[in-house]
């Protein structure tokens, strides 16, 4: 009996085995395949992330550099000028600001800016980012209500007074 069992041992369990052993073999390597697949996706969106940046970057500032003098002085840095201060006080965002720091800031620390430019730039594309989001609303009605003025020259000044913030409150 013994030699039976060793039998049917020898015949099917070790080959079950060598089989087992190659069909995990196998499986490593395909997953081993897939996972240089991912790696190289991972290299080419790093790549797509980083020029869409750049895209967005040059889009931003080239559109908000037309600001309404009226509202930011062309100081280094751009500065609200009086009217600027009266304009985020009119729309109310300095209250909408208050409420929502969390969302404009962290959309800047998720830029990881490196200057005061960069800090800016982040700012202006947190107004530009967010904009769909409900606490925009008073803004948007007075886009609406005043056609001369452009969404991207108020998302400049917007920008300005977040940057103003977010250094104020950085600097502690």
């Amino acid at each position: 009996m013994d030699n039976f069992v060793s039998d049917i041992f020898t015949y099917i369990g070790i080959p079950a085995i060598i089989g087992g052993i190659i069909w995990i073999g196998r499986n490593l390597i395909l997953i081993g395949r897939r996972l240089q697949i991912l790696d190289d996706m991972k290299i080419s969106i790093d790549k797509i992330k980083h020029n869409l940046k750049v895209v967005c970057d040059a889009l931003v500032k080239a559109d908000s550099i037309k600001f309404n003098h009226e509202k930011l002085k062309s100081y280094s840095p751009l500065n609200l000028t009086d009217k600027g201060v009266e304009f985020i006080k009119e729309i109310g965002f300095d209250k909408t600001f208050e409420s929502n720091k969390k969302d404009f800031y962290g959309f800047i620390r998720s830029e990881d800016p490196k200057t005061p430019y960069d800090i800016e730039l982040a700012s202006i594309k947190a107004v530009l980012f967010l904009f769909d989001n409900e606490y925009f609303y008073p803004v948007k009605d007075y886009l609406y209500n005043n056609p001369e003025e452009k969404k991207s020259q108020v998302a400049g000044v917007l920008g300005v007074y977040i940057r103003d913030k977010y250094m104020e409150d950085n600097e502690k």
